[in-house]
């Protein structure tokens, strides 16, 4: 499951037992060690936050997996689809319907890019990624790279 790297948020540690708001990201834009190959769904129409609109969902058999699928294109129903979890805190302010997963924390990584750095004023910097994300273990991450996404492995069955 992906997790932002936004100052503030609390840290994920291995054993941690937790319930997320989760929406799903598509293979393309990750990082094969991340991708969940032909995940059997249930997909449902919910009502969304505006009247007359809707959302869609995809409820794994496994009771603890549910996730916010975006641009939904096909019917109702069970299918299969491929994938990450990203965990999402913001997506009870725009939807209804608030699908979660739950679990304990197996295993910790990150996702980088190789990234220019440039200093700002403050003594910070802003980086600017590039070429494609890796998946890179917790405290090996190089110079020549930022972490764009924290990310954890989950055991859903754990409960």
């Amino acid at each position: 499951m992906l997790v932002d790297v936004e100052p503030g948020n609390e840290r994920l540690l291995v054993g941690d037992q937790i319930e997320a708001a989760t929406a799903w990201c598509r293979p393309e834009m990750l990082p094969a060690e991340v991708v969940s190959w032909d995940v059997p769904v249930q997909v449902e129409r919910v009502a969304a936050i505006r009247p007359g609109e809707y959302d869609w969902v995809a409820r794994n058999n496994n009771e603890h997996v549910s996730a916010l699928l975006s641009d939904w294109k096909e019917p109702e129903g069970p299918t299969a689809i491929s994938g990450c979890l990203m965990y999402d805190r913001y997506l009870k302010l725009f939807h209804h319907i608030v699908p979660t997963t739950r679990g304990r924390v197996l295993r910790r990584a990150v996702i980088t890019r190789e990234g220019t750095r440039t200093p700002n004023p403050l003594g910070g910097y802003s980086v600017d990624p590039s070429r494609p994300p890796t998946f890179t273990e917790c405290g090996n991450v190089p110079p020549d790279r930022t972490a764009t996404w924290n990310c954890v492995e989950l055991d859903t069955d754990d409960e």
